[in-house]
């Protein structure tokens, strides 16, 4: 952050307040200044552009788009648009469990996720995770349509699919009697102003 070891002690210890310039400097090396406030991961946020050609993985993004709502018919074939950049750097510090190869970005439509993601978002998603063994959110496939949903487990195995925004909750309970394919998980999202 730019200051001295005697000063990021009084930060630590609630002593004296940090400055703007420090948080920003923080922002900018990375680190989700927000979480180290609130404990609570953010998933939308702006992400910096590579520093470089070398520093820069290139995300494919897809023409599909997953809802945050009723539903949107799901494209039979994968249609790149084109590529999105994204600093290796970034993504070592942000989602460091996720292989770039395995990174994919789709459009998110509706307000059931509001709040989380919001309608015209960016969602990255980690194609390796289709298993939802840790609760988050997801991109869901069901009855031809692709949904953006937060899934948890439950205590005797199965999972629920809900919305985060309160306005506009649905709940289905997955027991297996439903034919749901995981596609990946979201690990980060955009506002497309932002990208």
């Amino acid at each position: 952050g730019g200051v001295k070891p005697n000063a990021q002690v009084h930060y630590e210890r609630g002593d004296r307040a940090p400055t703007s310039d420090y948080l920003n400097r923080l922002v900018g090396a990375g680190i989700d200044v927000p979480f180290l406030f609130t404990g609570r991961r953010n998933l939308t946020g702006a992400a910096p552009a590579p520093d470089s050609e070398s520093d820069a993985v290139r995300v494919p993004l897809f023409s599909a788009t997953g809802s945050m709502g009723g539903g949107n018919d799901l494209i039979t074939e994968d249609v790149i648009l084109g590529d999105v950049p994204v600093s290796r750097h970034w993504l070592q510090l942000n989602v460091p469990r996720t292989r770039p190869e395995a990174l994919k970005m789709i459009h998110a439509y509706g307000d059931s996720m509001h709040g989380t993601l919001n309608s015209g978002d960016f969602a990255l998603v980690d194609t390796d995770r289709t298993n939802p063994d840790v609760d988050g959110v997801y991109v869901l496939q069901a009855g031809g349509q692709l949904f953006i949903k937060r899934v948890t487990r439950r205590l005797e195995g199965g999972h629920v699919v809900s919305s985060d925004n309160p306005t506009v909750q649905t709940t289905e309970v997955l027991n297996g009697s439903q034919q749901v394919s995981v596609l990946g998980r979201v690990v980060y999202g955009w506002n497309g102003r932002r990208l």
